[in-house]
């Protein structure tokens, strides 16, 4: 059996990453999708990259992360900085 792909900005598209947002708690699943709907196709090669890369992660890491009560790595700061933007965490 061959491994799947990892997923790029080169070789992702947004049907794929929407599905991706989906995840198992609304809360989540709002704010990710309103970064991808956005934010992300205006966003540099390399936030869609670290984006990508957060959506790789599991929901309890995630949460914590998005919602901002968790300081997320320095590379992914200015990330997480632009979705934890208020307007982006309110319904």
């Amino acid at each position: 059996m061959t491994p799947e792909p990892t997923m790029t900005p080169e070789n992702t598209s947004l049907s794929q990453l929407r599905l991706r947002c989906r995840r198992g708690m609304l809360e989540l699943d709002l704010i990710m999708e309103r970064y991808l709907e956005h934010h992300y196709e205006s966003a540099d090669r390399e936030e869609q990259a670290q984006f990508i890369a957060l959506l790789e992660l599991q929901d309890p890491e995630l949460y914590p992360l998005v919602t901002g009560a968790t300081p997320a790595a320095e590379k992914f700061a200015a990330l997480q900085a632009k979705i934890t933007e208020p307007a982006n965490i309110t319904t």
